[in-house]
């Protein structure tokens, strides 16, 4: 090994990196508590308990986030990549816990019985944010495993960002129906029906920054 790889290996690699692991694996919990949140408000259940589960993971998160702040070198000299690319993939990550908090305290605030023709709507977004999620965990263990030597797992990753860039499509699709469901819904008050859409948009944003962070995994790391 020369010396630059040992810089690179002593100064970013062995810590920093594998706290973009770590940092995601904060962020699957966040999502899978989200996701019970989500199938709760379909319910009709309480979401207090379910709501401080998604707070202490996403503040788990954040710590990390700053860990990684910290030990990221200020100088692309010491890195084998650019460090505002590595910053856009861990603010790309963090968003993902931050919008999912973001809708489950939007879910609490208003609880609603929702409306025969909205319930369907709301289970294909559950199913397809759930998908997502477990595409994108898959791709941070994957990227664990990669990071410690087994590159074989490369091509499997690539297919996992295919997969999460067809489900956020499908999470999109399914988030204007039931936009569109909503403002044509007359059982629905105003207010309610305005809090729905900005509930919807919530859940829209946590796919798209997953694939925006998977995208990002895949160019950074798998080369």
């Amino acid at each position: 090994m020369g010396l630059w790889q040992k810089v690179s290996a002593l100064l970013f690699e062995q810590p920093p990196t594998l706290l973009f692991v770590e940092h995601g694996k904060k962020v699957c919990e966040t999502t899978k508590h989200f996701l019970t949140a989500m199938e709760a408000f379909s319910s009709g259940e309480e979401l207090e308990e379910i709501k401080q589960e998604v707070d202490r993971w996403e503040h788990e998160a954040d710590q990390v986030k700053h860990e990684i702040r910290k030990k990221l070198p200020r100088s692309d000299l010491f890195l084998p990549m650019a460090r505002g690319d590595l910053m856009d993939l861990l603010w790309q990550q963090d968003e993902i816990a931050d919008k999912a908090q973001d809708a489950v305290h939007l879910l609490g605030l208003l609880p609603l019985s929702l409306p025969e023709a909205l319930h369907e709507i709301w289970e294909r977004l559950i199913a397809g944010l759930r998908e997502s999620q477990r595409a994108y965990c898959e791709l941070i263990t994957g990227l664990e495993k990669h990071l410690k030597g087994e590159r074989q797992l490369a091509e499997r990753m690539r297919e996992l960002l295919l997969e999460i860039g067809g489900r956020e499509h499908e999470v999109s699709t399914t988030e204007d129906e039931l936009i569109a469901a909503v403002y044509r819904e007359g059982s629905l008050d105003p207010f309610s029906k305005v809090h729905l859409v900005e509930v919807a948009r919530t859940l829209g944003q946590v796919a798209g920054h997953m694939e925006n962070a998977a995208g990002r995994i895949c160019l950074l790391f798998l080369r």
